[in-house]
């Protein structure tokens, strides 16, 4: 049972419609950020043209096959790259049964440098749920069986996401009509307007949650918390810099309003936050925040605090969401778990059940329980 082979695949595919994220917050033409203040060279930040992302491959002496992703919506190759250079050499010939330990050997090969975050830990991301992926399939069960088993059938899942522009009620409406429960507006525009869209979006939706993208200092974000706790919104996500420890300490004490953070590269910054009594929503990105095996760590750390487990997704493939969906069903203290609403251009590799009324169906098939289409993915990789 050990591993044989490891090979990585850049995949680029143009979108219908240019991705939510970066018609909000883009560094490049086409960002609708109104506010003057942070300062907008703060405020920006850089999106492909197209949907990115790193799928790896690994193989294993029993010819078991496993497929992960490793978030790599920028700069897929620089992601790719560290796979191939670095975490390859260490990942073949390890055994299958000892995912942990090869986790750990892969977090401490830059430490000495000072990585632990960023490029690295996504890559790292993409491995270790490919291992998880073999281990499953090896061994005939889910990967969330391996986890200590489903906690529920069905996940609850919020469509991600819906700009506050002028239009977003005209949205949201379309959204509530496809049977969608719950949804998610990118704010961080201007601070009136940002809350007169929350409030648009929360008279078709019962469930409302606001990402700023760190769009905010500490005075803005109070203010529109406020608001949004008025409203009733479910959580507010990212906003300010996540830099800003001590801000989310201020924010989770003086608002009702849950606080919330996607940008979480492990545990031990997770910790951090935890004991500044700072966050009330974790939002670890199974392809961002050390894969499987670190997201479920997360989670772990969470409930000893009496914090929610709410797993990020924003874009992604098929294994993106599996991988999602596995660690959700095995978190007990699971909220709800984000899906993007865009047309996939990277769904085609695979195929997997599409949310019904507000959740999507726990899978019990072996491993991640995907079937990957490794021609489209070939005939997909730059």
């Amino acid at each position: 049972m050990r591993v044989t082979a490891l090979e990585t695949f850049v995949l680029r595919a143009a979108p219908p419609e240019v991705y939510w994220g970066a018609r909000t917050w883009s560094a490049g033409e086409g960002g609708e950020l109104r506010n003057t203040f942070p300062v907008e060279a703060r405020r920006r930040y850089l999106y492909s043209p197209t949907i990115d992302t790193v799928l790896v491959r690994i193989e294993t002496e029993d010819q078991v096959a496993g497929w992960g992703e490793c978030k790599a919506p920028v700069a897929a190759g620089a992601t790719a790259a560290i796979v191939d250079e670095l975490l390859a050499p260490l990942v073949v010939g390890s055994r299958l049964d000892e995912i942990a330990v090869t986790w750990e050997r892969m977090y401490a090969g830059m430490r000495v440098r000072g990585h632990d975050a960023g490029f690295w830990l996504e890559a790292l991301s993409g491995v270790d749920i490919a291992l998880w992926d073999a281990w499953g399939r090896t061994l005939g069960q889910p990967v969330h069986a391996l986890l200590g088993g489903a906690f529920r059938e069905r996940v609850p899942v919020y469509a991600s996401g819906i700009p506050a522009t002028p239009d977003a009620r005209e949205r949201a409406g379309k959204l509530r009509a496809e049977g969608w429960t719950a949804v998610k507006v990118a704010i961080g525009l201007s601070v009136q307007d940002d809350i007169a869209a929350v409030r648009a979006v929360s008279e078709v939706f019962p469930r409302v949650f606001a990402d700023a993208a760190g769009q905010y200092d500490v005075r803005q974000a109070l203010y529109v918390g406020r608001a949004l706790q008025e409203i009733g919104c479910g959580f507010f996500e990212m906003p300010i810099p996540p830099e800003h420890v001590d801000g989310y300490r201020q924010l989770a004490e003086r608002l009702d309003v849950p606080i919330a953070l996607d940008s979480l590269p492990g545990r031990l910054r997770a910790l951090e936050y935890l004991r500044a009594g700072a966050l009330h929503v974790l939002q670890p990105d199974v392809c961002r925040a050390g894969g499987i095996t670190e997201t479920m760590r997360i989670a772990a750390l969470a409930d000893a605090f009496g914090a929610q487990a709410t797993p990020h997704v924003s874009i992604g493939s098929p294994v993106h969401f599996a991988a999602s969906l596995s660690c959700a069903a095995a978190m007990p203290n699971l909220d709800i778990v984000e899906h993007w609403i865009g047309d996939n251009p990277l769904s085609v590799i695979a195929a997997a059940p599409p949310p019904r009324d507000g959740a999507r169906e726990v899978i019990h098939r072996p491993g991640l329980g995907l079937d990957v289409d490794e021609t489209k993915v070939r005939a997909l990789a730059q």
